[in-house]
């Protein structure tokens, strides 16, 4: 199976993020299916669209990254999430590369 540049870019930040003693973990923010049963399952009643690709804790600090490629352009759903995450005093941004999460996290705090 080949991956999307957006999953290699998730895959390498979240290397990088745990390699920085973040704990964080990419989300599927869409239903899944089930197998056993040969059926979609959709997102439950509580679902909320435009969830982040990475979620996680730096620092103490609720974290939350939307990964684009390069040229990548963030939803209205998914900026609105990233504005709430932020307003509800969490870390949220953007990211197309690790520079961007190194960048972005350092005014954060460093990791040890």
């Amino acid at each position: 199976m080949k991956t999307t540049p957006e999953k290699a870019i998730q895959n390498a930040i979240l290397d990088w993020l745990a390699a920085h003693r973040c704990l964080a973990w990419p989300t599927a923010s869409v239903g899944l299916f089930d197998p056993t049963k040969r059926v979609y399952r959709r997102p439950g009643k509580h679902f909320r669209a435009g969830v982040s690709d990475i979620l996680g804790i730096w620092l103490g600090w609720p974290l939350a990254i939307e990964v684009k490629a390069p040229r990548g352009k963030p939803t209205e759903a998914q900026e609105k999430f990233l504005a709430d995450f932020r307003k509800a005093g969490g870390i949220g941004f953007v990211a197309r590369s690790i520079d961007d999460v190194a960048r972005e996290l350092a005014r954060w705090g460093k990791a040890g």
